[in-house]
């Protein structure tokens, strides 16, 4: 993962370095701790990854000091939003990827080439997860720092999936491992938090899931609130294939079964994609129609209840995969087989449609065909979390 063009960056505590003082001195000023923190929330993100040079308080600060970095990421959050979008050719093995972070301010358009692992890619908060399931290894990768961090190698050969979530109260990412169900009995689940220097292992073993495989389908795991949702398969009998929604809660590591709609069938779950519609755990199906379920929970009475808010009887998705929601409700769509570099956000609220082309952003001395594949990352986010 960005081979040979990370940046090298020393090893810093989660809180600020011995020689930040209360006081920064200067040869004719002396500027208080509280003061030069607040000027530097004013700085824009590419700045601050270069400032980090000038003393070791400020890379402690700018890197490591978790209020700042939680207000960086805010900060990107209330600007114009921008898109995250990850180009990659199946057939291409340098594993050389073209990410596009696309604005409807042009100034604000970003591309560059990275060497990403696998084509499994989860996002959290302006971090990546990239794993391969082919060489059962993963990285996460920073664009804002430029840097990566491979994941430490697990004590075992078992093959399974990995999945990326952010919790809010702990101010935690973790990364979940799951077994294939074939080796289930000889590996459990384990757990991995980014940046846990106390952590005596790295992955740490967590209560297990038996007869569930987490679905390889195309958008089958969101991540909200403190929590990662993924459709599971089970197999009732040798011919019969079902489906099910499981919840890890990533700070107390336990699994749960997420109750269904009631006119949602285990077996039509097939066809549901998990999205993340506005802050809340949401359903989609797009065959012969659009049926949109949003799933409303009762923190304090522990129940959840589902409510349908569209529904529509039109056709013309087939060719189209859902890749993911924006804040403001808007379904992003794929085309499939991928005829063109165009995105499609569809408003369900105003029935509307606007497409950004990436066209441009894809360089033409790489050709394109139907190999390409594409994830949208919608509302990204500038982090500066330095990830060693």
């Amino acid at each position: 993962m960005t081979r040979g063009r990370e940046e090298k960056i020393h090893e810093t505590s989660l809180s600020p370095s011995p020689l930040c003082h209360r006081r920064i001195s200067t040869r004719n000023i002396n500027i208080p701790l509280d003061l030069t923190v607040e000027i530097l929330k004013k700085l824009p993100a590419k700045s601050l990854v270069r400032f980090k040079c000038v003393s070791k308080c400020w890379s402690s600060i700018i890197s490591s000091r978790k209020d700042f970095i939680e207000s960086i990421v805010t900060r990107s959050l209330t600007q114009p939003p921008r898109d995250a979008h990850l180009i990659e050719d199946l057939y291409d093995k340098t594993d050389e990827c073209l990410l596009v972070i696309s604005s409807p301010c042009p100034q604000m358009t970003h591309k560059e080439s990275v060497s990403i692992l696998g084509t499994d890619h989860e996002y959290a908060r302006g971090l990546f997860l990239c794993w391969s399931y082919e060489h059962q290894e993963g990285a996460i990768y920073n664009p804002t720092t430029r840097q990566s961090f491979n994941l430490p190698k697990m004590k075992h050969s078992h093959p399974g999936l990995c999945f990326f979530g952010y919790e809010p109260l702990e101010n935690q990412y973790k990364v979940l491992f799951i077994p294939n169900p074939v080796h289930r009995v000889e590996q459990a689940c384990q757990v991995f938090t980014l940046g846990d220097t106390k952590a005596e292992e790295q992955w740490r073993n967590i209560q297990n899931i038996e007869y569930l495989y987490p679905s390889l389908s195309y958008r089958s795991t969101v991540s909200i609130n403190g929590a990662i949702y993924f459709l599971s398969r089970f197999k009732v009998n040798d011919t019969t294939t079902e489906y099910k929604i499981l919840r890890f809660d990533i700070r107390s590591e336990k699994f749960y079964n997420v109750d269904l709609p009631k006119t949602v069938t285990l077996k039509d779950l097939c066809w549901y994609y998990l999205i993340n519609y506005q802050g809340k755990l949401g359903l989609i199906c797009c065959q012969q129609r659009m049926e949109i379920w949003i799933m409303e929970e009762d923190a304090e009475k522990k129940t959840q209840r589902w409510s349908k808010i569209f529904f529509y009887e039109m056709g013309g998705f087939g060719n189209w995969l859902i890749s993911d929601v924006t804040r403001a409700g808007e379904i992003v769509f794929i085309n499939k087989p991928l005829d063109t570099l165009r995105i499609c956000y569809y408003d369900p609220k105003r029935n509307s449609v606007r497409y950004v082309d990436l066209k441009d952003s894809y360089p033409k001395e790489r050709g394109w065909d139907k190999s390409l594949l594409i994830r949208t990352f919608p509302d990204y986010a500038e982090n500066t979390m330095c990830l060693y």
